[in-house]
């Protein structure tokens, strides 16, 4: 019933939304409306916010910030910024299931954060499924505690994943399985 659900007109309209940014390279602006990886993060941030209206606040959403230091393709100290939507689970909410999708992109540079970087399959796909399947399971409960994650810093080496993912180790939290959706669009079989 949920895959029935899913609705391609949806997914197809958050990633031209994500593409409208002209480039989501982790290094581009954070403050400006309407150009950069800020704006996106902010817009899914909004989508998270109105998938957990629709289902009366169902969704715990919040933007887990960070300060990445420089590095390799990081020149200089930058915040980065995963977005969260968690749908607590009813019977065993300690147990966790995260699903997530990068929201940055890249054009020939990782360290170009000037260059349009539309990044309509690597990653708006992915993002775009993360926000439908948040959408689509919202509307149910589940025995244990499902995330629904967009991260940053994936093209300069996984690094909003891998912030989440100390921060998990830290907390000792109990993530039984993590599915991450990367280009989903770009494969086809005959």
């Amino acid at each position: 019933k949920m895959v029935r659900e899913v609705s391609a007109a949806n997914i197809e309209a958050s990633i031209r939304k994500l593409v409208s940014f002209g480039t989501r390279n982790t290094l581009s602006e954070q403050d400006n409306p309407t150009r950069g990886i800020g704006a996106a993060r902010d817009w899914i941030f909004g989508e998270f916010q109105k998938i957990g209206d629709a289902c009366g606040d169902c969704l715990i959403v919040e933007k887990q910030s960070f300060l990445q230091p420089k590095a390799n393709r990081i020149p200089e100290p930058t915040t980065l910024t995963n977005v969260i939507a968690t749908l607590k689970g009813t019977a065993d909410p300690d147990r966790v299931y995260v699903v997530s999708g990068h929201y940055d992109s890249m054009c020939t540079s990782p360290i170009d954060a000037k260059c349009d970087a539309p990044g309509a399959n690597d990653d708006a796909s992915g993002t775009a499924a993360v926000i439908e399947l948040a959408r689509v399971m919202s509307k149910r409960k589940f025995d244990a505690t499902i995330v629904f994650m967009a991260v940053p810093g994936e093209e300069q080496g996984l690094l909003g994943a891998a912030y989440y993912a100390e921060q998990a180790k830290q907390k000792a939290m109990n993530i039984e399985a993590m599915f991450t959706n990367d280009i989903v669009g770009g494969v086809t079989t005959q």
